[in-house]
């Protein structure tokens, strides 16, 4: 018989796009049903446009805010760091039981490249990642 999957802590990336609106609103509904806490995590390091930790965290606070008015735990994470690594890291560091990601987020052109950041993190993810489309 399988193990009891208990979520306790779930990380968001989020950007601000379509995709990682979509990846809220499922992080919201798991947070709810489980009671978890949710880290809201945006990286932003080494990006074109590169934005200050003051200007994300402005980003950030009305999800955070929808989150807590739904009655759910959040807080934020904002690594200077790429950001399929910085998901990752906030992951790690945060204990997190699964990851949220969108499946198409405000990626570069490097992301034609080397793949997205939602392919990354299900890659190298320790954890479950559910990907909302």
């Amino acid at each position: 018989m399988a193990e009891a999957f208990d979520i306790n802590t779930i990380v968001l990336g989020y950007d601000g796009s379509a995709g990682s609106e979509k990846a809220a609103d499922l992080a919201l509904s798991l947070g709810r049903k489980y009671g978890a806490t949710i880290v809201v995590c945006h990286a932003f390091g080494r990006t074109p446009v590169t934005l200050d930790s003051g200007e994300v965290k402005g980003m950030l606070d009305p999800v955070v805010r929808r989150l807590q008015g739904a009655g759910v735990s959040a807080e934020i994470s904002i690594p200077d760091e790429l950001p399929a690594d910085g998901i990752l890291r906030a992951a790690e560091e945060r204990h997190a039981d699964l990851i949220v990601v969108g499946s198409r987020g405000r990626g570069t052109f490097a992301d034609l490249l080397l793949g997205s950041t939602a392919e990354r993190v299900i890659r190298f993810a320790k954890v479950p990642v559910v990907v909302a489309r």
